[in-house]
């Protein structure tokens, strides 16, 4: 009788311990779950007090006129900065993303173990790269070539936009499931259809993801564009010639006595700040869409 009561002290206090550990588990989730709400608030609110800024010192003037005139005209508007920044970054664009693609595809598919991560090295590398060197770069190497244009401009920009399609590429094919690959070559499919029409396809949503990233790096650029491109008033949009961009209006504009040109100024970033949020929703619209079917 008395191991069998021994024997039930000691299930009850085992029971009792168990609860207690139950309790504490809880305790301790609730506790680190606040801690990375409160991390993820802290990390918004930042975000959150830059669009404020903007668009409260932004939108007194934002207008039609803003947007359709051009520097010498009045009103005075961005115009030919819009066109400038767009053009500039899509010359970039047409370069830097079937380079970045493509090498992205290459370290991931095809590059040896040393190839990629000597690969990978460099695009951490170019990753970091100030854009104030690839500026320089421009400006020295080409600049006393072709002279303060467009074209110097793109190039820069190419420069800082590859590694950003690259490693986003590289990173999303290593999402795509091995055995998508593994099923299409034993079919017999050739390798370079299998990595176009089964992997690529199949990541195709972040390879966008990262063109988009690219995109927006390309429009935020300003010390290329201040070597290269510099500025002008004229809205013939020639790449041979100077050209100008939101953001360099921005930083000309910023550092005026004028009341008027920093409110002009403030409206410029809040236009490009459109642009850039316009751009990452038409992405995440299709990334969804292409889940869906």
């Amino acid at each position: 009788m008395k191991s069998k009561s021994g024997l039930k002290s000691a299930d009850v206090s085992f029971s009792l311990d168990l609860t207690e550990r139950d309790v504490n588990r809880r305790r301790v989730n609730k506790i680190m779950t606040r801690v990375i709400q409160l991390s993820a608030l802290l990390a918004v609110i930042p975000l959150i007090g830059i669009i404020l800024v903007v668009a409260s010192n932004g939108l007194p003037g934002l207008s039609l006129e803003f947007l359709t005139n051009s520097p010498t005209d009045q009103p005075r508007g961005i115009l030919n900065a819009i066109q400038g920044s767009l053009i500039m970054t899509f010359v970039a664009l047409l370069a830097s993303a079937p380079i970045g693609i493509g090498g992205g595809i290459y370290l991931h598919e095809y590059a040896s173990e040393r190839t990629m991560r000597v690969g990978e090295i460099l695009i951490d590398v170019m990753l970091g790269v100030p854009s104030i060197l690839a500026g320089l770069f421009a400006y020295f190497a080409l600049v006393p070539i072709i002279g303060h244009s467009a074209w110097a401009a793109a190039i820069s920009l190419t420069v800082l936009m590859i590694p950003v399609v690259m490693r986003t590429t590289q990173e999303v094919l290593r999402l795509v499931p091995v055995g998508l690959r593994e099923a299409s070559l034993a079919l017999g499919v050739p390798r370079w259809k299998t990595t176009i029409f089964i992997t690529c396809r199949t990541a195709i949503s972040g390879i966008l993801t990262g063109i988009v990233l690219a995109i927006s790096r390309g429009l935020g650029e300003t010390a290329p564009l201040l070597l290269t491109a510099q500025s002008s008033n004229d809205t013939v949009l020639d790449l041979g010639s100077r050209m100008n961009s939101m953001t360099v209006t921005i930083f000309t504009w910023a550092g005026s006595p004028d009341p008027r040109f920093v409110t002009q100024a403030w409206t410029t970033a809040l236009v490009l700040f459109a642009m850039a949020l316009v751009l990452n929703v038409l992405v995440r619209f299709k990334s969804i869409n292409s889940r869906v079917l």
